[in-house]
């Protein structure tokens, strides 16, 4: 196998897969042999382009779980990439509670798009819905993890090592245990703060907002990512709380006291 260029692929509403998919990636911005081109899914119309890969070239690409499946955006991109035999490491990355399906769901999709897995990994980052739920993560140790990660697949590919990857043994199951999310018990809110910035129409990855009226929010559009409330300067946006909050003390909060680990799989 003689790779020659690496494209590093995320979808990252919150920044945390991006982080991820990055720090893997860093494994082989040093070496020459190996030029590296990020592909942000996250950005509307970055995803209505195609991506046609062959089998020298190296695609890292990462998602979050949302409800252990991948959100629909990723879904539907997936249909816009195509391989010849292309060596692909799968990435997911989870808010402290189960990774599901998530990397079986990527695993399934792009193995019959002409993609061979050869490497997966899942991480924790900071959950969307409860802040101090995995807060600050990835950290440090997540990071060399990911670094570790990277470098030993670098040696594997610079080795030539080749194995037939299509068993490559990872989470989940299929048929999948978990049904994509695609409703939620909340909306996003704007209150009277709104200064009409309309950095929130900016970020939506799903063009959910209006690029007029921050208050006219298509909810039926909306995956509840959250960054419009991270970017927005004035506070102005919200999750609807009461059932929010029911979410967070019925489900995630008591997932708060133990800390999980990342976890990454090579041929």
């Amino acid at each position: 196998m003689k790779i020659s260029k690496v494209f590093c692929a995320y979808f990252s509403p919150g920044g945390t897969t991006k982080k991820v998919v990055r720090g893997i990636g860093d494994s082989f911005r040093d070496y020459p042999d190996y030029p590296v081109e990020e592909i942000n899914l996250t950005d509307y119309n970055v995803r209505r382009d195609r991506f046609e890969f062959n089998e020298n070239h190296l695609l890292i690409i990462g998602a979050p779980a949302y409800g252990g499946r991948i959100p629909t955006p990723v879904s539907e991109v997936l249909d816009h990439f195509h391989g010849v035999n292309t060596p692909v490491v799968l990435v997911a990355t989870y808010g402290n509670r189960a990774i599901d399906d998530t990397l079986m769901e990527l695993k399934m999709e792009l193995s019959e798009r002409g993609f061979i897995p050869v490497a997966a990994a899942s991480f924790v980052g900071q959950h969307t819905f409860l802040s101090d739920l995995a807060f600050g993560r990835p950290d440090e140790d997540d990071l060399a993890i990911a670094k570790e990660f990277g470098d030993k697949l670098k040696e594997c590919l610079r080795l030539a090592v080749i194995y037939d990857m299509k068993k490559l043994d990872i989470p989940g199951s299929y048929p999948y245990a978990k049904q994509p999310m695609t409703s939620f018990p909340f909306n996003v809110e704007t209150n009277e703060y709104c200064i009409y910035c309309m950095l929130c129409a900016d970020v939506c990855p799903m063009q959910a907002i209006s690029d007029s009226n921050p208050y006219d929010i298509d909810h039926d559009t909306c995956i509840r990512c959250g960054s419009c409330i991270r970017v927005c300067p004035a506070q102005a946006k919200s999750f609807t709380q009461g059932p929010l909050e029911q979410l967070q003390d019925n489900l995630l909060r008591p997932l708060c006291d133990t800390r999980k680990e990342p976890w990454y799989v090579i041929g």
